[in-house]
């Protein structure tokens, strides 16, 4: 069985992985990608009186780095936290969560996390826990529970215990816990928010502070902060010698 902090390690190459990723990305932003894939709304710009080359081109390149990072750090995440609690996939349990999607798939392939450990909850004992991970209070709304209710009734039926989880946040929107209630489940036994989630799984809700502080030492083996502010004076300088400080010239140029 592997110990604590092997799956720390594990759970950490994610977030290596996560760095490396985003270095690459940020050395490879070029001035075309401004011109030729849509980089920057020239509207937003000019609303905003954006009146210096170098405020346009940093604007660009935090709002490239921030859409094209975003959007996976949250399968980081799910990765990290999965590793962390020495669970597995639901995809990975049944070879037939893997077949095409016309193909009607296991009760199982739709959990982020499964922990196979018998446990016992409100006097009933469950074969192990499902987990529906998401990132924080931001990405909830009431489609996103209800479609978490309908998997957790199944799961019960096959005796697992389910949970939703929100790795981050003190509190998740109304919503969640209203529709929860609405369908007769007590959101303080199916929902679990930051710290919850750690003293839950790992029996230590300030364990939050050492995944912060893990996390810390590992982003600081890159300075992902330097290499924006490089990239950012390199593509100033390239659009200097182009417009000088004309942002009007350039916004024109990018339509």
């Amino acid at each position: 069985m592997a110990s604590a902090r092997d799956n720390e390690l594990r759970a950490l190459s994610h977030i290596q992985d996560f760095i490396r990723r985003a270095k690459g990305l940020i050395e490879e932003i070029k001035v075309e990608h401004l011109f030729e894939e849509g980089g920057l709304n020239p509207y937003l710009v000019a609303a905003l009186g954006i009146d210096s080359i170098e405020d346009v081109v940093e604007l660009f390149v935090y709002r490239r780095v921030e859409r094209s990072l975003g959007t996976s750090f949250g399968n980081v995440i799910e990765a990290f936290l999965r590793d962390l609690l020495g669970g597995r996939s639901g995809k990975e349990i049944d070879p037939k969560c893997r077949q095409e999607r016309s193909v009607s798939k296991p009760w199982i392939c739709w959990w982020d996390i499964v922990l196979s450990a018998q446990v016992e909850k409100g006097g009933k004992k469950y074969r192990g826990i499902v987990i529906s991970v998401k990132s924080g209070p931001a990405d909830f709304n009431k489609d996103i529970v209800e479609r978490f209710i309908q998997h957790a009734k199944e799961a019960e039926e096959h005796e697992y215990k389910p949970y939703l989880v929100l790795t981050y946040g003190k509190k998740v929107f109304t919503v969640a816990e209203s529709t929860l209630k609405a369908w007769g489940l007590d959101p303080k036994e199916y929902l679990l928010v930051g710290r919850e989630v750690f003293k839950e799984f790992l029996q230590d809700p300030n364990y939050y502070d050492r995944v912060i502080e893990l996390m810390r030492s590992v982003s600081g083996e890159i300075d992902i902060f330097g290499l924006i502010q490089n990239k950012i004076r390199e593509l100033t300088e390239e659009l200097t010698k182009r417009y000088g400080n004309d942002v009007t010239r350039l916004l024109k140029d990018l339509s």
